[in-house]
């Protein structure tokens, strides 16, 4: 009876030691839900205090830094000049270069881009009335500087009201700082152009779904994104579609606040029909527009879009982006660190801290005693992170569909330079909840600490929120020495040209770019002479035509012309032959006064063109018709590198005798004999 007795009590001990233990777990459970529960109500009282600057406020700071990029910026892809900036050019002007992308045999990039750009300068020219093309250069990088200063307002601001309010000031600090977007903001590039339509897009798709207000679900979130992405990428760029593959997830599979009326797959089928239907139909107005300006320019039925990922993706035609460079797969980590610096650090950890914080959220709801009153702060918790994950996952789908391409530039990844911001802020975010959580959690191991742990929170919360205006205040300060590096190292270029005789100057006359306000109130005025004067303006126009022509020439420095709209007036580029490139250069496009048409220019057949990057001799001049034909030669000198290399690397004309003398010099960094620290800041 004793050793019974005995041994009964020792199990009795052993199962309240144990009970005791379950309490205390329980307890301790109990406690870091309570907190996290209070922590949630104290943040959402927080946010109500968080002060998040008007969209006219935003679009005035945002527009400040994006006008200093389109002075300042040089265009950084000679891409942007001869597929954009030449074919713009002959389009008002009726000359230019043109690459074999617009032979018509080819057809690879659409006019109907370009319409866009050619109706702003037109508006802008009857209020401004441009009396040189440099004015028009500027005016042009000066309107898209705003319109992207306007999109990014937009997104900031729907940033606050449909995710997080610090998370948008964090967002639109780092979209000031960001060198990337000071010189992508003002590019004459469908990437440019997709990016701020992705935006527009990304600002709608931040709205959470939902299936009760279906009207006001599609109205404001689906009808303005699907046609933000669908103009971006028909319209701009075609590539830039995969930036909304998130956004058509999450509105497969994220049902949302419902009235639990229908089937799980009914909504699924109702969700669908609207956005393949507005998706089809909106899809196939810009296409078919850009179609029918595109075969009207190219002289047969064209659609551009198609060409395009027929010759880089699908490999249907002779050639492919591969001739043009390959990059390895971190290529574009590589150049978002130059452009983003630590914002392309915390971009690239927003998805690690979206996974941590999803595994703590899963630790924090696993106690079933709290269960019932837990579930509806932690659905609301999973809900809002899961909600976060479609958000920032537009950022990594673009990088990841990139980098697995051999082509590789670096104004592709500039459609996400925006989300880019918004991933930085989200990781600065997730921090906060993160080191609350380690808090917390390391208090409870003991009693004697869990006084102190409202005390604890705080000061983690003050001190996260600190560290993260440091942050991306030292990202800015970073950023601004890099836009300050591009403008003074690198527009050498942009510089030189202005040197040309009459470069810059405005002239008595108007461009003939349409009528302006002072034209038509002067004809409205003298509408009496009207008819000598027209007279009178068609002889100036054909005396000008008969003023001998003036030929620039540019050797192995060719890329890094600015455009033809720094060239004066009968002036025209020419290649010298080089032994440093042995590529396929631009020709000419047949000069409207010689073909009478826009039309019959961009459509006539040539066989000087090629989709495989071979010379092409009518291309360029040889050496010895350089003393003969050009009249101003731009080239560059190191003359830190060796004496052996600079002789190799001048161009022949060099040697052409006493005709050449220096009109002008503009410095520029010597890449090579220059540190990467020096290059890359300023």
């Amino acid at each position: 009876m004793n050793a019974q007795g005995t041994s009964t009590s020792i199990k009795q001990a052993r199962v309240e030691k144990r009970n005791l233990k379950r309490a205390r777990k329980a307890q301790t459970e109990a406690h870091l839900n309570k907190r996290k529960e209070e922590e949630v109500k104290q943040l959402e009282h927080q946010q109500k205090q968080v002060y998040v600057p008007s969209v006219s406020l935003l679009f005035r700071v945002l527009a400040l830094v994006r006008i200093a990029g389109a002075l300042k910026a040089p265009i950084q892809d000679c891409d942007e000049v001869y597929n954009y900036w030449e074919a713009l050019h002959m389009m008002q002007f009726g000359s230019g270069k043109q690459t074999w992308e617009y032979a018509p045999q080819y057809a690879l990039r659409s006019y109907g881009f370009l319409y866009a750009y050619k109706w702003m300068v037109s508006l802008m020219h009857v209020m401004l009335g441009f009396q040189s093309k440099v004015q028009v250069f500027y005016a042009l990088r000066i309107a898209l500087a705003m319109a992207s200063a306007g999109c990014e307002a937009v997104f900031v601001k729907r940033i606050a009201e449909c995710v997080d309010r610090k998370m948008a000031n964090m967002t639109a600090l780092a979209l000031f700082g960001l060198a990337g977007m000071f010189h992508a903001g003002s590019a004459v590039l469908p990437t440019s152009f997709a990016m701020c339509l992705c935006m527009l897009g990304s600002a709608a798709a931040m709205r959470a779904p939902s299936d009760s207000d279906r009207r006001g679900h599609f109205v404001r979130r689906v009808a303005p994104a699907v046609c933000a992405f669908v103009v971006g990428a028909g319209g701009g760029w075609p590539y830039a579609i995969v930036v909304a593959v998130p956004f058509a997830l999450e509105e497969v599979f994220v049902r949302g606040e419902s009235d639990g009326s229908g089937s799980w797959w009914m909504w699924r089928v109702r969700r669908g029909c609207w956005f393949a239907a507005l998706g089809i139909g909106s899809l196939a107005i810009v296409v078919g527009a850009m179609a029918a300006v595109d075969s009207w320019h190219y002289g047969r039925p064209v659609v551009a879009a198609w060409n395009q990922i027929a010759y880089n993706v699908l490999g249907e035609m002779e050639g492919g982006s591969q001739l043009y460079g390959t990059e390895p797969w971190y290529f574009y980590i590589k150049n978002g660190l130059v452009n983003g610096n630590v914002v392309m650090v915390l971009a690239l950890a927003s998805l690690p801290f979206w996974l941590a914080y999803y595994a703590v959220l899963r630790i924090t709801a696993s106690n079933k005693d709290e269960a019932n009153r837990q579930s509806e702060t932690a659905s609301r918790l999973f809900a809002a992170h899961w909600m976060l994950l479609f958000r920032i996952l537009p950022f990594f789908m673009a990088l990841c569909v990139f980098s697995l391409q051999p082509h590789k530039e670096e104004r592709f990844l500039s459609i996400v330079y925006p989300h880019m911001c918004f991933n930085a802020a989200a990781a600065l975010s997730l921090m906060h909840p993160l080191c609350s959580w380690a808090v917390v959690r390391a208090s409870s191991l003991s009693f004697s600490s869990r006084s102190n742990v409202p005390r604890k929170l705080i000061s983690s919360a003050s001190y996260v929120d600190r560290l993260s205006i440091g942050v991306l205040a030292v990202g800015a300060f970073l950023g601004v020495s890099r836009m300050a590096a591009l403008g003074s190292y690198y527009g050498a270029p942009t510089r030189a040209f202005t040197l040309l005789p009459h470069a810059t100057d405005a002239g008595a006359a108007f461009l003939p770019l349409g009528p302006t306000v002072k034209s038509l109130w002067h004809q409205y005025k003298s509408s009496s002479s009207s008819g000598e004067e027209d007279i009178q303006q068609q002889a100036d126009d054909a005396a000008a035509h008969q003023v001998a022509e003036k030929v620039v020439c540019m050797g192995k420095d060719w890329y890094r012309f600015p455009s033809s709209y720094w060239l004066p007036d009968n002036h025209r580029l020419a290649y010298i032959s080089t032994a440093h490139f042995d590529g396929h250069l631009p020709g000419d496009f047949v000069p409207t006064h010689r073909s009478g048409s826009l039309r019959a220019s961009t459509s006539a057949q040539r066989d000087d063109y090629n989709a495989m990057n071979r010379w092409e001799p009518r291309h360029a001049l040889r050496s010895d018709e350089v003393d003969l034909l050009c009249d101003y030669v731009v080239d560059i000198e190191y003359p830190a590198r060796g004496k052996d290399q600079e002789e190799e690397e001048k161009e022949a004309v060099v040697a052409g005798g006493n005709k050449w003398h220096v009109v002008g010099c503009e410095r520029i960094l010597d890449a090579d004999n220059t540190w990467l620290l020096g290059r890359v800041l300023y």
